[in-house]
């Protein structure tokens, strides 16, 4: 099956040549492309890939907060990237330590039920949180006591600043 210099190439026969010729052609336009592409994306993306690394929220000065009792915060600031602007609302309990307890201690939770979401309401009769939404219950620190929630409230980091306590969000 060898072919003869000048000798015609049957129908259907296909060369070596030809399928190394094909090969090398698909490997240098997928280089190609990778070499080009993902720098154009990484561009045409710009910032919106980068997470925002932390966000503090004021609460308020700390001497406002009643010791031992949540206090809910409601916020919203606007986070921007390259390209939009998004805005962010929630809701935080936080709460001082009971008198007696040490100074300079706070308890800060996200208003938001790890169910689906809702925001829950802090009962100070009952001493616990419900979620309006599905009957969720937490305790005072958080900790699921019954319902769906399949996680804890998420505790938040706090700080004093300038006189001005901040949650972690």
């Amino acid at each position: 099956m060898t072919h003869e210099a000048g000798e015609p190439k049957k129908a259907g026969v296909v060369g070596r040549r030809d399928v190394l010729s094909t090969i090398g052609f698909w490997i240098a336009t997928v280089a190609s492309a990778a070499i080009l592409g993902i720098p154009s994306v990484r561009f045409a993306a710009g910032k919106s890939l980068e997470q925002v690394t932390e966000h503090w929220v004021p609460i308020g000065s700390p001497d406002k907060l009643t010791p031992g009792d949540f206090t809910s915060v409601v916020y919203s600031f606007r986070l921007k990237d390259a390209w939009r602007e998004v805005k962010k609302e929630g809701l935080i309990y936080v709460r001082s330590a009971p008198r007696g307890g040490s100074s300079g201690e706070f308890l800060a939770l996200s208003g938001v039920c790890t169910h689906l979401g809702c925001n829950v309401r802090w009962s100070k009769d009952a001493s616990r949180f419900a979620c309006p939404c599905h009957s969720g219950l937490y305790d005072a620190d958080g900790a699921v006591i019954s319902g769906p929630p399949p996680k804890p409230l998420r505790q938040l980091e706090t700080r004093v600043t300038d006189g001005v306590l901040e949650a972690h969000i």
